[in-house]
């Protein structure tokens, strides 16, 4: 979402426009996979066959363990260093 308030376009007409800004989202996608192992929730959690989740309509505890399992705040940590990392890079000339 952040690449494409960055470089996306506002013209439905402009392919250019949208073929630059699918470039840039593909190579952070690739760095987000590079550095987090897969860029599927289930494959990072490591559910097993990607499985769905059992629904429950009661949450469990938030603890220390649970929290073990659900490395989701560091995955959105991930992501926001590999932006920041596309921005400085563009700012400094190097895209």
């Amino acid at each position: 979402m952040l690449t494409g308030l960055d470089c996306g376009q506002t013209e439905g007409s402009d392919r250019e426009g949208k073929s630059a800004c699918y470039k840039v989202v593909q190579e952070l996608l690739a760095r987000s996979k590079q550095e987090n192992g897969s860029l599927i929730c289930a494959e990072i959690l490591g559910i097993q066959g990607h499985q769905k989740a059992v629904c429950s309509y009661v949450a469990s505890e938030r603890t220390a363990e649970y929290y073990k399992t659900r490395p989701c705040a560091a995955k959105v940590e991930s992501a926001a260093r590999i932006f920041a990392d596309y921005l400085k890079q563009k700012t400094n000339g190097k895209d």
